[in-house]
């Protein structure tokens, strides 16, 4: 199991959209979540307007990247 590469207060943006088409935008990390069973790394994100999300981590990069 590897560390988180998030870490909480970095903006993020989304590299694929949620099946209700949203996901544009910038986020905020607010919390690191723990690993799945078999690894996986999640995060719960924020959006401008106050909307949280769980993401997995490959669901996710560097808002300037």
């Amino acid at each position: 199991m590897g560390a988180h590469q998030f870490n909480v207060g970095q903006l993020v943006r989304v590299r694929t959209r949620f099946l209700d088409r949203s996901g544009d935008g910038v986020y905020e990390v607010v919390r690191q979540l723990p690993a799945t069973p078999n690894g996986d790394l999640h995060y719960r994100i924020k959006s401008s307007n106050g909307q949280e999300r769980a993401v997995a981590e490959t669901e996710i990069q560097l808002a300037g990247a």
